[in-house]
């Protein structure tokens, strides 16, 4: 019985196949790149004496799949000792059963009982249109019990145009898993010649539909981006609005007036009126976005005024006075009023 890989690379063809089949363990994972090493005799980098390191091996994956071994390839990904190995040969199975040129029964039942390597690199080859064996075993992994597996098959439905069922994980993913997704998602190029900001608006466009606390999430939970980049998740709500203009001192500035208007006329705040006078005191014309806001803008200064005259008269009645409070009462309702006076002018051009 051959008891090391320099024995068993001296056996026969006939003999290592018998080994292959029903060797120990060891003598199996030899069988196969004795077997391998023999088949590819004209590649020089593999035809080495020592027993190939898991580099090697993956190589022997290419090569077994460009020559049609494919018997050795399954064994490879079966077999091989090291997960990078058996990920990188079923990655080429998974290619092949795709093409009808094996069978997509391999690779299902080594997506659902090999390592996490392995899983990672199935999902590796989903794309739009794949047949749906291939998408419901992304669909099962996103119950993984590896965090990166369900990301990556989070990832792979995005990719394979089946947003709905990788929103519809993250919508009940905890919080904290969440964000860990949106951050890698939004951070991650896999085609290299992605701008990040561009990534980044691709997934807010994704993320457009989807419910309030999940936009929140990716706005607080992407690293860079500007208010291009996730204005498509944010939209008109206020409380995304908020949300990204306490992101840095500087956001808010970011924020177009006609956004931050609608906002405001959809939740009236008191500091945001006065940035949206600040902004519009400073313009000669309005903008076709900001024109068709004004009206409604005056009729909301123009309450917020009745109810500080209303308070004022109130306040001036009372012995307890604060001059400091009154003084800062007249400063807003002077602000109301050159509010008011700016988008008239503004509303007859």
């Amino acid at each position: 019985m051959s008891q090391s890989y320099d024995e068993v690379r001296q056996l026969g063809d006939s003999e290592l196949r018998e080994l292959l089949d029903h060797g120990r363990p060891e003598q199996r994972v030899w069988a196969i790149w004795a077997l391998a090493l023999r088949s590819t005799d004209h590649v020089a980098e593999l035809a080495r004496r020592d027993e190939p390191d898991a580099g090697v091996r993956r190589n022997l994956a290419v090569v077994l799949a460009g020559h049609g071994e494919l018997e050795l390839l399954v064994a490879l990904a079966r077999r091989d000792p090291a997960p990078e190995v058996r990920a990188a040969a079923m990655q080429l199975v998974a290619r092949l059963a795709l093409d009808a040129k094996l069978p997509s029964a391999l690779v299902i039942e080594r997506a659902t009982s090999d390592a996490p390597e392995v899983r990672i690199a199935v999902l590796g080859v989903l794309f739009e249109g794949a047949p749906r064996w291939l998408l419901d075993l992304a669909i099962g992994m996103l119950d993984d019990r590896d965090g990166d597996v369900r990301y990556e098959a989070f990832e792979a439905l995005v990719r394979a145009a089946e947003p709905s069922r990788a929103l519809g994980w993250l919508e009940e993913a905890p919080e904290a898993e969440a964000r860990i997704v949106l951050m890698r998602w939004t951070a991650r190029s896999p085609g290299g010649n992605e701008k990040p900001a561009d990534r980044v608006r691709a997934c807010a466009t994704i993320l457009a539909q989807a419910s309030r606390r999940l936009r929140r999430l990716l706005v607080e939970s992407v690293r860079l981006a500007t208010w291009r980049d996730l204005a498509p998740a944010i939209g008109d709500e206020p409380t995304l609005i908020r949300a990204f203009a306490r992101r840095d001192h500087a956001a808010i500035a970011e924020i177009p007036t006609a956004v931050l208007l609608r906002a405001t006329l959809r939740e009236p705040d008191d500091i945001w009126l006065q940035l949206i006078h600040r902004r519009i005191a400073d313009l000669e014309t309005p903008d076709l976005e900001l024109a068709p806001l004004l009206p409604d803008y005056v009729e909301l200064c123009q309450k917020r005024l009745h109810d500080v005259d209303a308070q004022l008269g109130e306040v001036r009645g009372r012995d307890d006075i604060q001059l400091d409070d009154l003084e800062a009462m007249d400063d807003y309702r002077a602000t109301l009023v050159a509010a008011i006076e700016h988008a008239a002018r503004l509303a007859i051009h």
